[in-house]
């Protein structure tokens, strides 16, 4: 026979998988630049190590430079960015996000 805590820690995962269906997770995700810059591009997303091919890149974000000229549409090393996967399996890096 299982102990009351057994029991409810039963009862409480099934609640949480019942209350997930239904509910598309969200495509948004952030994530971390690991390396930018020299054409090199790595950015930790959800466990994942992300390299430049496995990433679609939004127009205006820059990780080729080779020179840090301060601009707002370098990636760097550190910056939280904001992806967009609907499956977990293409990524697209759509944001570079800054505090305001």
């Amino acid at each position: 026979m299982d102990s009351l805590e057994q029991s409810g820690g039963r009862i409480a995962s099934a609640i949480v998988k019942l209350g997930g269906k239904g509910q598309a997770p969200s495509p948004f995700r952030l994530g971390q630049v690991l390396e930018a810059g020299q054409g090199r591009l790595r950015v930790s997303c959800g466990g994942l190590q992300l390299e430049r091919g496995d990433l679609y890149l939004a127009a205006g974000l820059d990780y080729q430079w080779t020179e840090d000229t301060g601009g707002p549409e370098l990636l760097r090393s550190g910056d939280t960015v904001a992806l967009l996967s609907a499956d977990e399996q293409t990524y697209y890096l759509v944001a570079r996000m800054v505090r305001a």
